[in-house]
């Protein structure tokens, strides 16, 4: 079983059909599970440009963390009307990690939930990851 199977299994038996998606991104590839209904609203190239825009996103907030005192850096979430977003990289300078949605529009899924995933991908998932070189 691949850690995103893994993830999506365990998320899927919390959450039910409010998780819409889970992808786990590398530098050049990625593999996700997606709710059917959200799937048919995605192209692969769709798919791909979340991941590019993670990575992005993820390379850029290097140097910004440094820049306060918060302690370190978890993930990014990102509210939209319809879902949840978090972006959790493995690590800030390794192009990888997972990006998980859920429903939020008409759903009692809220903030709690997004800090359970963080939890349960910080515990259970990244320990369990192999060490991965930078690129």
């Amino acid at each position: 079983m691949t850690l995103s199977e893994r993830v999506w299994d365990e998320l899927v038996g919390r959450y039910g059909t409010d998780l819409r998606a889970v992808i786990r991104y590398h530098p050049v590839d990625y593999e996700y599970h997606m709710r059917e209904d959200v799937r048919r609203q995605y192209t692969d190239s769709d798919v791909q440009s979340f991941v590019d825009e993670a990575i992005i996103n993820q390379l850029g907030l290097e140097s910004k963390v440094d820049a306060v005192d918060l302690g370190p850096f978890r993930g990014l979430v990102r509210i939209f009307d319809e879902a949840w977003v978090l972006i959790w990289p493995d690590s800030l300078d390794e192009k990888s990690g997972f990006l998980v949605t859920l429903e939020r529009d008409g759903s009692p899924v809220g903030i709690d939930a997004i800090e359970a995933v963080d939890a349960y991908l910080a515990d259970e998932i990244g320990p369990r990851m192999p060490s991965t070189q930078s690129v």
